[in-house]
């Protein structure tokens, strides 16, 4: 006896069985549902003819021009660098100069000196005579070179580095597993319990106790400065406010501008056991750092004021725990677990309202210590979580499948997507950067 037809308004016998969607359908209804998946074949095909149509109208130069600009500008502030250098060294060369002739000044007028004493004195002897003769002669030679030929300017040709101006080579929206390989720059870095670095399109903020260091993609250090105000847990940049934020494990939230200039408490902000944060165009999120998790938002403009409080089971459930939150374009990615188990999920959830969007799944080694895992952003909406118990990397995609998984050599702490074509891996020992 042939089950009834899926459809609850049908009272027919079904026909057959649809595969593509496991139900029991009536003749009927299996026709309208072939023709309703097939009508949806028609709309692709449009949209992939308007794709087409729109890589071959597109205007190549065009694009060219609009990448140029950044290599333009470049160009333009290293002339400013070389002009101004320029400026310096031909201050001190005039200095040196100036020194030089004062400095032959002054022994001509010691010769004249002692010269006049002897005509006072009118006991010359011969060996005074060559001993003028000499210094004479000395200071005549030492004038013409200096007159000929100047000062020693010695100068040395400007090398170009190549990784000065990197250009992305094509790929297929893909990260590579070979492109972590080697790094291209390498550190040493002082272990920390909680090593936590961020970055922005220029710079990365790195914490070596007792100072916070400021570094270049060369990994230049470029400043650092003393902290002072406990331990830091996260760290994260907000492009809106131009600054780096910082949390801490007992004394708040900070406010730290580009240049490690300026340190602000945020005093709009109580003072909890925070543990991660990350910035939106408009908000700051701060999760608690307890089971039962909480999320905090607070504008950041005018001036970090509370927007929402986010609690168990919405977060996370009654006896989990978030490890770290990261944004990007609405919405927010979050490792979350339950204490002292192996099991881990990611989630990618709606920055406004908190909806799930999907979950991901995975495991790893069970620690007698209760160490932080993080997720960071990659290029193409994708995500990196980092495992510190397996030190191991899933490589997530936007759409929350893991597209591969590898294993680091030491133990990797941390990553930050540095600019849009830099990744930065902080380990126990050292941090590296890679081209992805």
């Amino acid at each position: 006896m042939p089950p009834p037809c899926a459809i609850k308004t049908c009272k027919r016998k079904s026909r057959a069985l649809c595969h593509c969607c496991n139900k029991n359908l009536c003749p009927d209804h299996l026709k309208e549902h072939d023709d309703l998946i097939n009508s949806q074949v028609n709309p692709l095909v449009d949209e992939i003819n308007n794709l087409n149509n729109q890589l071959s109208a597109l205007n190549i130069d065009k694009v060219i021009s609009k990448c140029r600009q950044k290599l333009d500008k470049w160009r333009h502030d290293c002339h400013i660098i070389i002009d101004r250098f320029y400026e310096e060294k031909c201050q001190e060369l005039q200095q040196r100069c100036v020194q030089q002739v004062g400095q032959k000044r002054k022994k001509i007028h010691q010769l004249k000196l002692k010269t006049n004493e002897l005509v006072q004195e009118q006991e010359v002897t011969r060996d005074d005579i060559s001993s003028l003769k000499a210094t004479i002669n000395d200071i005549k030679r030492d004038v013409n070179q200096f007159e000929e030929n100047g000062i020693l300017v010695d100068v040395y040709p400007l090398i170009i580095n190549q990784n000065l101006v990197y250009i992305e080579e094509w790929t297929l929206n893909e990260l590579n597993s070979s492109t972590l390989s080697s790094p291209y720059r390498t550190i040493d870095c002082s272990h920390d319990k909680w090593p936590v670095l961020a970055s922005n399109n220029h710079f990365l903020l790195l914490d070596q106790y007792p100072n916070l260091c400021l570094f270049n993609k060369e990994l230049t250090l470029l400043k650092q400065s003393p902290w002072e105000y406990g331990s830091i847990l996260d760290m994260c940049w907000s492009s809106t406010l131009s600054s780096f934020i910082i949390i801490t494990n007992k004394n708040g939230v900070f406010l730290i501008n580009e240049n490690l200039t300026s340190i602000e408490y945020i005093q709009m902000i109580e003072k909890k056991q925070w543990l991660s944060c990350t910035c939106s165009d408009t908000s700051l999120f701060l999760t608690t750092n307890k089971s039962s998790s909480n999320i905090f938002q607070f504008n950041l403009l005018p001036s970090f004021h509370f927007v929402k409080q986010w609690k168990p089971p919405q977060t996370c459930n009654y006896d989990e725990f978030i490890h770290s939150i990261a944004n990007n374009n609405g919405t927010l990615a979050l490792i979350i677990s339950y204490k002292c188990k192996t099991a881990m999920r990611l989630e990618l959830r709606s920055s406004s309202t908190f909806d799930q969007l999907w979950s991901l799944s995975f495991y790893t080694m069970c620690s007698i210590e209760q160490w932080v895992n993080h997720v960071c952003l990659l290029k193409y909406d994708e995500w990196l979580v980092i495992d510190r118990n397996t030190s191991r990397l899933l490589h997530v995609s936007k759409d929350g499948k893991v597209k591969a998984k590898w294993s680091y050599k030491g133990i990797v702490y941390n990553a930050v997507l540095f600019g849009s074509s830099i990744l930065a891996i902080r380990t126990a020992k050292c941090l590296s950067l890679y081209r992805v």
